[in-house]
């Protein structure tokens, strides 16, 4: 890996799942590997032959894809993978990714750790990152998918989702939340002083947030975060996410906010623009090729207090002149009547 001034958080356009890779000088971690080849040949692009964690937030085929050819690659050494069980999953994938972690646990000397709780927090950094985990609770996590919560409440994959903050130079740069919902949101904040961050990457892709209201849900993650700059991962032609009440509902707390969608939803645009976008980093993205993304695979330099999105102002600007309808300015004028 090149010499690097500063290290990086990527997060990749892989359609519908979620991707993200830090990386610094020497070492390398990704959290989440969707189905697809955007994360193989985004490693293969910066020539990363060596994984220091991987963490896996739950067990839903759209964070777990893409694992098992990662496992079973023998180019690429693959330190630590850390994971919570669970116990309600019967799909065959499931089963497939238990038989890889065996396989690479004894083939590649891979450290499988079945637990990925607040007690994971300090264990995982990586150069000058610091890596938290905010949740699950070990209590909430003794529950299980299936179980219930102490106060008896039903819990899904879902509900214990590894919420993830990146920290740098004592700051709190970003909050990658994976599918969390309000179940497990409920047991986050009772746990979590502060969950203030730059960068939200959205729960469960702008999708349904568990039983809560869309709307409310959104309002209280982002009362609780203040993000500057909040990304939704999602396949254009899947879900039809973000919903458009999450969206109101982050505008209607956070309006200075800026959204950025990895691929281009309908909703926004029923056509894909006839031009290349000029925002777009020459990293590897699942809509490359097809020209539907929107923020595409994004690469933000992690500088503490001073993290931004570089593209920011590029961004902006391609909404506004090739996006017929982008819901993330759609509520802006009922919060902002100047705007």
């Amino acid at each position: 890996m090149k010499m690097m001034d500063l290290p990086e958080l990527i997060i990749l356009d892989v359609g519908h799942g979620n991707c993200a890779l830090i990386r610094d000088a020497n070492d390398a971690m990704v959290i989440d590997c969707p189905p697809g080849g955007t994360l193989a040949e985004t490693l293969e692009h910066l020539s990363i032959k060596e994984i220091l964690h991987i963490l896996i937030s739950h067990s839903d085929a759209d964070h777990i894809g893409g694992i098992i050819d990662l496992l079973s690659n023998e180019d690429i050494k693959i330190h630590n993978v850390h994971i919570n069980p669970d116990a309600i999953k019967k799909s065959a994938i499931w089963l497939d990714l238990r038989i890889a972690l065996k396989d690479a646990r004894q083939r590649f000397g891979t450290n499988v750790s079945s637990e990925l709780t607040t007690t994971k927090t300090g264990s995982l950094n990586i150069g000058s990152v610091n890596i938290e985990i905010l949740a699950p609770t070990p209590e909430l996590n003794l529950g299980s998918a299936g179980g219930t919560d102490l106060q008896g409440r039903r819990l899904t994959s879902n509900s214990i989702s590894a919420v993830i903050g990146i920290v740098h130079d004592s700051h709190r740069v970003a909050i990658l939340a994976a599918d969390i919902d309000n179940v497990g949101f409920d047991n986050l904040i009772q746990d979590q002083k502060s969950l203030s961050a730059d960068i939200l990457v959205f729960p469960h892709h702008g999708g349904r947030p568990g039983s809560a209201d869309p709307k409310i849900f959104a309002q209280q993650f982002c009362t609780f975060v203040q993000p500057k700059l909040i990304i939704f991962s999602i396949d254009r032609n899947r879900f039809n996410n973000p919903r458009t009440e999450i969206v109101e509902g982050i505008i209607s707390s956070v309006p200075d906010a800026h959204i950025l969608c990895t691929q281009l939803s309908q909703q926004c645009a029923a056509a894909l623009p006839s031009s290349k976008p000029t925002h777009l980093t020459k990293l590897p993205a699942r809509g490359l090729n097809s020209n539907s993304c929107c923020g595409g695979t994004i690469t933000i330099k992690i500088d503490g207090s001073r993290t931004s999105y570089a593209e920011m102002a590029l961004h902006k600007e391609f909404i506004v002149s090739q996006v017929a309808s982008p819901i993330c300015r759609k509520f802006l004028s009922i919060v902002k009547p100047d705007k």
